[in-house]
């Protein structure tokens, strides 16, 4: 085995030997001339350079099974991120039918949730009708009269016309009035603290005063308008709508009985503070806390 030899020592010795600055100037005819090169000193001198370039052999041994290693490795690795692309893109593929699926499974819930608001409107409509009919029924029975009058027909239409406007209408108390204001994106924010995004018409109801008009917001759907209804009460936990109230929109007499509802709430409040009292169907209830 070969002992280490230090390669610039080795080429150090040599120069010293040959009185030389360049290495230019060492070659085959100047150690055959140089009379310091004698037997001895070649052989020593050729031993160390066996020793060298059979280390350099070692080193590049090394190297070249190092660099088949890294080959190797190389192809594997390419092997599998061709085989992960391949994985890749069949989960794309994957995906992109999920994605159909749930568009498609989307789509199909939507039309059902259309199909429900019309059969609901519809109902909501035919009640109406049916009610107002029934109320004049009876009175054409109690006066004996086989005719219905063309007025009270009218009457009954409008009355219809006007419950489903109000059935999808609803009013907001306490929105700051501006002078140029923009209402619908006022009202628009609104009801994003709800969470709700409806097609609506708003307006300002009554003539301009030094108070705060309420403003009617008309929607699609008398069922959107339920819905905002019922989650109006998350305004007062709002930081900039906690002063703001929604309620239905009521006609005048309806208006008036509510109004008596709501002093018998207050009364009932007072008297009796240690139950919870509120107002349900068109009456005030009490219940113990």
């Amino acid at each position: 085995m070969c002992e280490k030899v230090d390669v610039k020592n080795w080429l150090s010795e040599v120069r010293q030997l040959a009185s030389v600055n360049r290495d230019e100037d060492v070659n085959s005819q100047f150690f055959m001339k140089n009379r310091a090169m004698t037997k001895e000193v070649m052989a020593k001198l050729l031993s160390t350079a066996f020793s060298i370039v059979k280390s350099q052999e070692t080193v590049i041994q090394n190297l070249e099974t190092n660099l088949e290693e890294c080959y190797c490795e190389l192809s594997e690795a390419a092997a599998e991120n061709k085989k992960l692309k391949s994985e890749c893109a069949l989960e794309v593929v994957d995906l992109q039918r999920d994605v159909v699926k749930l568009q498609r499974e989307l789509l199909s819930e939507k039309e059902k949730q259309l199909s429900d608001l019309r059969a609901t409107v519809v109902a909501s409509v035919e009640d109406t009708v049916k009610a107002e009919f029934k109320s004049y029924s009876s009175v054409v029975q109690k006066t004996q009269s086989p005719v219905i009058a063309p007025s009270t027909l009218k009457s009954v239409v409008r009355t219809v016309v006007e419950e489903e406007d109000r059935s999808r209408s609803v009013m907001v108390f306490g929105l700051e009035e501006k002078k140029d204001e923009k209402l619908r994106d006022m009202v628009s924010e609104l009801l994003l603290e709800l969470n709700e995004k409806p097609k609506m018409e708003v307006t300002r109801i009554g003539s301009s005063t030094n108070k705060t008009r309420p403003v009617k917001v008309t929607i699609g759907s008398s069922v959107i308008a339920r819905e905002i209804l019922r989650k109006s009460k998350q305004l007062k936990n709002t930081a900039k709508f906690k002063t703001v109230y929604i309620s239905p929109d009521r006609t005048i007499e309806q208006r008036e009985e509510h109004k008596t509802l709501v002093l018998e709430l207050k009364r009932r409040q007072a008297d009796e503070p240690n139950k919870r009292h509120y107002i349900k169907e068109n009456c005030v209830c009490s219940v113990e806390k």
